[in-house]
């Protein structure tokens, strides 16, 4: 027989109190470890402190990866006193480095986040600053993620929209692979890009049937973890970013390269706006818009401190931004750009400043 082998999250929890029991659940998914190296940003530092996290193990070593910068030297350090599991606990950054180091060392990383801002959270792919500039690179996802919903409710509104915007991003990115597919032959894993569906509409599905008042709600955050999860293992599964990004992010890593970039999510959900518009997906963009009205989600220009102009300037590069086929490369510029005008009458009111 024949097996596709691949490296994904072996479980995942999250309820409300949860950071309180961590040493017993990773006890209940049959895992032991005596040495534990926790990695954290400030946040995450004034948290293991306040909870008593640290407490939770017999041989603990915390390190905050703001105040020590210096990767190798964390590597090395953990290395030097034999930690047999790395416990992240904060943000994008910190899960990043922590995974780049558990690919490093081969010590499995256990991940507790205190924003929900992408999927990220368990993906293959960490975003390392190599001599002044941010890389990608593969690495190794978690072995777990564990996340209570009382710490993810208080963090900032702006990091769950992010959250929001990068799952809701899939519906775009999908269009895109189907449309490649067609048009130039690229292969399409059904696995991977039904999973990453399924963990987008799930959100509409839900915010249709009334499941959500507000963007700080248990069942809201609980699914847009599980959503985020999902969608990182469908990469895992494609071996690509492939079911999770298209001309929305395009468009995105255009307004970086033009020095205009916001929070990531904010950016590829923004954009999923047009490109839902572009593929003519009429239904799914009248659901977002809902959606992103009921949380108040920046759409307009003025929300994200930007100009049509410039933004124009970024569908001028989304393009060329990297080898991917999407809609962008299917459409002319000029008929991109007539069609962004048409959108903009048709569904948004007060762009510009």
């Amino acid at each position: 027989m024949i097996y596709r082998t691949v490296n994904f999250p072996i479980f995942s929890r999250i309820d409300k109190g949860i950071i309180q029991n961590l040493s017993d659940i990773i006890k209940e998914e049959n895992l032991f470890f005596k040495k534990v190296a926790i990695l954290t940003g400030n946040y995450g530092e004034k948290l293991v402190t306040e909870k008593k996290i640290d407490s939770h193990f017999q041989d603990v070593v915390l390190i905050n990866v703001r105040k020590c910068k210096d990767i190798s030297y964390i590597r090395s350090f953990i290395i030097h006193k034999k930690a047999e599991l790395i416990l992240a606990v904060g943000g994008g950054s910190v899960n990043d480095i922590s995974k780049y180091i558990s690919m490093e060392t081969s010590i499995p990383l256990i991940y507790v986040p205190t924003i929900l801002s992408n999927d990220g959270i368990a993906s293959p792919i960490s975003i390392i600053k190599i001599n002044g500039n941010y890389k990608s690179l593969g690495t190794t996802p978690p072995i777990g993620i564990i996340a209570d919903i009382e710490v993810i409710s208080k963090s900032p509104k702006i990091f769950l929209l992010s959250g929001l915007g990068d799952l809701i991003s899939n519906l775009s990115a999908i269009l895109d692979w189907e449309l490649a597919n067609r048009e130039i032959g690229e292969k399409i894993d059904i696995f991977a890009k039904n999973i990453a569906f399924s963990s987008a509409i799930n959100i509409l599905y839900n915010f249709r049937k009334g499941k959500y008042d507000t963007i700080f709600e248990s069942k809201f955050i609980e699914d847009l973890f599980n959503g985020l999860i999902m969608s990182a293992i469908s990469m895992i599964i494609a071996k690509s970013s492939r079911p999770a990004s298209g001309a929305e992010h395009n468009i995105s890593h255009a307004m970086d390269k033009l020095n205009i970039g916001k929070l990531h999510g904010i950016q590829v959900g923004f954009a999923t706006l047009f490109t839902l518009y572009l593929h003519g997906a009429k239904d799914i963009l009248e659901d977002v818009l809902k959606l992103y009205k009921q949380f108040n989600f920046p759409i307009y220009f003025t929300s994200l401190e930007i100009s049509e102009k410039i933004f124009i300037e970024a569908l001028k590069l989304a393009p060329f931004i990297r080898s991917r086929y999407t809609i962008l490369n299917k459409l002319s510029l000029d008929f991109i750009i007539a069609k962004f005008e048409e959108f903009k009458r048709r569904y948004i009111k007060c762009l510009t400043f």
